[in-house]
């Protein structure tokens, strides 16, 4: 094969071990590709990702084998003449497959987590064939009759034009065609946050994929007899100037340049000096490597804008710095600048218009013979157990809880993995079924032997009757509650998966929520049973349900705080008008107060009229600030609530009562979800109305003292605020 990969060589085994050698360390570009993508998937999603990769390498090695590297090898100016399915073809042919199979894995990612294995490799099959061995052809085939570009001069060394634009541009069509995943935009241009099951994992997939492009440029220099050492020097320094870049605009901007950044750089570092690694001066390397990592930061954020789903960034860390790589040989050149940056200019257009063309084709022709996409309940659930019927921890236990949602009036046991974070989780709901199954199972044990007392008693006996009828609806009530309670638990669970950072302290949590009332109902119960006086049966019952009733708003403070932790920025939907939720507060709250002799207060400027904020949110933070407020207010005392406009425009939420007031310990302990305390605990009210205020850019400043009472500022930023629909009519 006549390629700047062709080895030519004298043809005895030792001068052929290195070529081989080399062409096989290219493989390691596939182990870090599944080892990379395994670990920034999902984890519902990572059977998948490992599935793909296996299918593709069958594929392409065929595909290559039997008719790529004919078209790869010279013979003509746009494809080449042979040999297909060579029976040897030496060290070129182990080179061509490695490339190709390299070359094929950037489709995986931007296609991740919605697409049908047969439709990837249906897509695989056709870039294999149709798209890399002409764009190998057309650069690096040489000979008498060199590919069209080769011989007008185009220069790419490393495959920086050639691999990387070609895939990443039929990875990113192919992209398009298949749709973004469920709730990537939504038409709100939100990003969704990938949860990385392994970002140790993902790191070593990339340091492997890197020492597979050594291979594969130390192939090329070999193959053009070029010195090797300052190849690899200049991939190196691109890279780690790539890293270094990435990591001090994290330290800047953290909200803006995430440590999952740091990955695509050294990703992109390398991909830019690749066209070029063959003339780059050191301090050049480093230049492009640093640019290649903010061109395929900045090209993530436009493919966002234009609602492509680069499902990992994978895509755009090779493309857009592969090409600024090969238009940056130019400037290598500085003798022949224009006409060497016009013809390659060219070449990149020929690449990326053709890898577009025949990807786009292909995928939309498909559509109309298999299933590239997966129905969205097949995408929710995980493609590990819809395209593979494997499953994992979280995907049992997210299934059973489904369950439970569809029979939330009878208890069952969750299973799990009992050494696990979700088995704790898992083990401790198990053991509040069984000590709710005997609570209850006691209750009623009792109520048979009163039913059976007031059948002895003649004179009693249409009195007891109504009793027992009485009684048996309390009870009823009261499960009718715990199920409820039950429900509110399986959903508290499946917001773990979102509220990373935290599991454990949600272990501890829902422990401390538990233990003291299910202690209560228990000593309740021995006293019941030790009685068996009617008194203590009803006095269990009234219990049972008042303790039911304290967990389930327990738990919905649960849900709400995960809910609210796994998000990053409130959502844009759901406004009112700040006015009208100041009156629900109001109607709501004003009872309340006047039943506990508390004078209650409500007044706002007219600025806040023309304001709107999020609904859920601003009616939680109100709620819980107005209540706790008239809670620790003594009868006679006054409770004051103003809301008026900000200097910059923000809205100010004022609540100042003449109640007890808290000590400094006790408001930190308020204010942390997840503190060690005495008494009832696990009161997440306060906590949960400082996390919405930090979603909303906000501040919350409390002042309090004991016995002289609190005041309490809310604020949210102005550009989280909006204004109210105009009123019809």
């Amino acid at each position: 094969m006549r390629l700047a990969t062709g080895f030519m060589m004298p043809p005895t085994p030792q001068d052929l071990l290195w070529p081989v050698i080399i062409a096989l360390c290219v493989f390691l570009v596939l182990a870090g590709h599944v080892t990379l993508e395994s670990g920034l998937v999902r984890a519902k999603h990572s059977v998948n990702a490992a599935a793909k990769l296996l299918v593709q390498v069958g594929i392409t090695v065929l595909i290559v084998w039997a008719a790529g590297y004919g078209i790869m090898n010279a013979g003509g100016p746009l494809a080449g003449n042979g040999p297909f399915m060579p029976s040897d073809g030496g060290s070129d042919l182990v080179f061509a497959l490695a490339i190709a199979c390299a070359a094929a894995t950037l489709l995986s990612g931007p296609l991740a987590e919605r697409t049908t294995l047969r439709g990837y490799a249906a897509l695989v099959a056709v870039f294999s064939l149709g798209v890399l061995p002409l764009v190998m052809h057309w650069a690096w085939a040489q000979g008498e009759t060199p590919g069209w570009l080769k011989g007008l001069g185009f220069i790419d060394l490393a495959g920086g034009g050639v691999i990387h634009v070609a895939g990443g541009t039929a990875a990113l069509v192919a992209a398009h065609a298949v749709g973004a995943r469920t709730g990537r935009f939504n038409g709100t241009r939100r990003s969704l946050v990938v949860q990385s099951q392994s970002f140790p994992f993902a790191a070593l997939g990339v340091m492997l994929l890197w020492l597979g492009w050594f291979g594969i440029a130390i192939g090329q220099a070999l193959a053009a007899g070029i010195a090797i050492a300052p190849v690899v020097i200049n991939l190196v320094l691109a890279g780690a100037a790539a890293i270094t870049a990435t990591f001090l605009a994290n330290q800047i901007r953290p909200s803006r340049v995430t440590v999952v950044h740091i990955i695509h750089a050294t990703l992109a570092g390398v991909v830019a000096a690749s066209a070029a690694a063959h003339l780059l001066h050191p301090l050049g390397a480093i230049a492009l490597g640093a640019a290649g990592a903010a061109l395929a930061i900045a090209g993530a954020r436009a493919l966002e804008q234009l609602e492509i789903d680069d499902a990992l960034g994978i895509a755009s860390a090779h493309l857009f710095p592969g090409m600024l790589g090969v238009l940056a040989v130019a400037l290598c050149l500085p003798e022949t600048l224009v006409p060497t940056l016009i013809l390659q200019a060219i070449g990149l257009l020929a690449i990326v218009a053709w890898s577009a063309a025949v990807m786009g084709a292909t995928a939309f022709g498909l559509q109309f013979v298999i299933r590239l996409r997966v129905g969205r309940e097949e995408e929710r659930i995980g493609l590990n157990v819809t395209e593979h019927a494997m499953t994992t921890d979280v995907a049992m236990l997210v299934s059973q809880l489904g369950a439970l949602n569809l029979n939330a009036g009878a208890f069952a046991y969750l299973e799990a993995d009992s050494d696990g974070e979700l088995g704790q989780i898992a083990r401790e709901y198990n053991r509040a079924v069984d000590i709710f199954q005997a609570q209850i199972k006691g209750v009623k044990e009792k109520l048979s032997l009163a039913e059976a007392a007031a059948e002895q008693a003649n004179d009693l006996n249409a009195r007891l009757a109504s009793d027992v009828q009485e009684r048996e609806h309390k009870l009823d009530s009261a499960t009718r509650e715990v199920a409820f309670l039950t429900d509110q638990v399986a959903r508290s669970l499946i917001a773990v998966e979102n509220l990373k950072g935290v599991r454990s302290g949600l272990v501890r949590l829902i422990g401390r929520t538990f233990r003291q009332p299910i202690e209560r109902l228990h000593l309740m119960a021995r006293r019941a049973a030790s009685s068996r006086h009617q008194d203590d049966i009803d006095a269990l019952i009234d219990a049972a349900r008042e303790e039911s009733a304290r967990l389930a708003r327990r738990l919905a403070d649960v849900l709400d705080y995960a809910q609210a932790s796994a998000i990053e920025a409130p959502p844009a939907g759901d406004q009112a008008p700040i006015e009208k939720l100041i009156g629900e507060v109001n109607l709501l709250c004003r009872p309340r107060a006047e039943s506990k002799g508390v004078k209650f207060r409500v007044v706002w400027t007219p600025e806040v009229s023309t304001m709107s904020a999020n609904a859920a949110a601003l009616r939680k933070i109100m709620g819980e600030l107005v209540n706790n407020a008239i809670a620790t207010t003594p009868r006679g005392g006054i409770v004051n609530v103003s809301v008026k406009q900000g200097p910059a425009g923000e809205l100010v939420l004022d609540v100042v009562d003449s109640g007890d007031g808290v000590s400094p310990g006790q408001l930190a302990q308020a204010l942390d979800p997840l503190a060690e305390g005495e008494g009832e605990g696990a009161e997440l009210g306060l906590a949960l109305v400082k996390k919405l205020i930090d979603l909303h850019g906000g501040a919350l400043t409390i002042r309090s003292k004991p016995g002289a009472g609190t005041q309490v500022r809310a604020t949210i930023r102005a550009d989280h605020l909006g204004k109210p629909m105009a009123r019809a009519g």
